[in-house]
């Protein structure tokens, strides 16, 4: 085995091995598995290609199609399987000398089913974040085989195929080493669009039938593609991670413990003469008790996120963190305030709000609330057992 193919072997490794350790740190993070088809254009590079990768649309590009499926430790993360078949085709009507005619014209039927560790390099280098448009790689180690017809491209006569070939010692299957890179778009959280360029470098010289310049054959293609994700989910999240400094993705919010009360100012002294006094009839002052103070019909929550405008609390925001409660949506004091969970005691919910913390939530804080309404915590209320 050379110094490429160990090296390249050697990136494959860790390519597939390094998402799995980051994992282990972050067991529970985002879950998702991601199904999809896609389809687009092949090209063959190979001893019998002379043509450049733009040239050969003039007649050496043929169909390509596959489908994949793909688990998603994390927003970063993932592995998958992938099936691909492309048509090829190549021309080469002289020898490397421009005047000795070959004579000879190749196509075929490449197959591969190859196992691939996949790297958003948008959540990679910028941080996690629901993004419409994200950047990807993929790297992988696949299996192989081809059906082969090599002719002479003057009048079509059959030179070599795969059965004839058999006794010559030309291989029909081998190991191979996919990669590709992408863009994909979300059109929803479950729906993305993707464009893609394949690589896919096959560990043998012998698919055209010749065993002569570089030593491996390669396929390109160029593919568009479409897929599903169903299973996503947030999960537990012990990562810590950085407040954005963009303004507009994200507002962290302290509790609010200021009561609004109508204040009724006395009305200005009027000198009035009377000619009899009359004791000042005096009554008991009216006692206003807010709402809040009450001991009954509250409950306490957690408040997670706070935004001037509707949020997508588990498809947008804190994807990666796992919820025990369903997320309830409220307006107050001009913002779309979000809270979980449903607790009577102070206690169980300053608990919970200390879980959420640690999970990455650093703003979780506990709230009350009345008749879904939002009330300040009294002393009484937090000592109510």
């Amino acid at each position: 085995m050379n110094r490429k193919l160990k090296a390249l072997l050697l990136l494959s490794l860790i390519c597939f091995f390094a998402p799995h350790k980051g994992n282990a740190q972050n067991s529970s993070g985002f879950h998702a598995f991601q199904f999809g088809l896609y389809g687009g254009v092949s090209q063959y590079h190979g001893d019998i290609s002379t043509k450049t990768w733009s040239s050969k649309f003039s007649g050496e590009t043929k169909f390509s199609f596959g489908a994949l499926a793909r688990y998603h430790f994390n927003g970063k993360h993932g592995i998958g399987v992938q099936f691909q078949r492309s048509a090829l085709y190549s021309e080469k009507q002289f020898k490397s000398d421009g005047t000795t005619l070959f004579d000879r014209k190749f196509k075929g039927d490449f197959n591969q089913i190859s196992l691939h560790s996949y790297l958003s390099f948008s959540n990679f280098f910028f941080g996690d974040a629901e993004r419409k448009v994200e950047f990807y790689g993929t790297l992988g180690i696949g299996y192989a085989f081809w059906n082969s017809d090599l002719s002479k491209l003057s009048d079509g006569t059959l030179v070599h195929n795969n059965n004839s070939a058999a006794i010559a010692g030309f291989s029909t299957n081998g190991f191979s080493f996919p990669a590709s890179v992408g863009v994909s778009y979300l059109f929803t959280p479950e729906i993305k669009l993707s464009v893609e360029a394949n690589m896919i470098t096959a560990l043998t010289d012998e698919i055209d039938f010749y065993r002569d310049g570089y030593q491996y054959d390669i396929i390109t293609a160029a593919h568009i593609g479409i897929s599903y994700s169903i299973g996503a989910k947030k999960a537990n999240k012990t990562k810590k991670i950085k407040a954005p400094s963009v303004a507009g993705k994200w507002e962290p919010e302290t509790p609010i413990s200021i009561i609004d009360y109508e204040i009724y100012n006395d009305p200005p002294a009027v000198m009035v003469k009377t000619e009899t006094t009359i004791p000042p009839l005096t009554l008991p002052e009216k006692q206003v008790v807010p709402e809040q103070n009450k001991s009954t019909g509250f409950e306490f929550r957690v408040q997670i996120y706070a935004k001037s405008s509707p949020a997508l609390i588990g498809s947008k925001v804190y994807r990666t963190v796992q919820f025990e409660y369903p997320i309830i949506e409220n307006q107050y004091n001009g913002l779309y305030r979000y809270s979980t969970g449903s607790f009577r005691s102070y206690s169980e919910a300053e608990s919970y709000a200390r879980t959420l913390q640690s999970r990455g939530i650093y703003d979780a804080f506990v709230v009350a609330y009345s008749n879904n309404e939002r009330v300040t915590i009294s002393p009484e209320m937090k000592n109510k057992k």
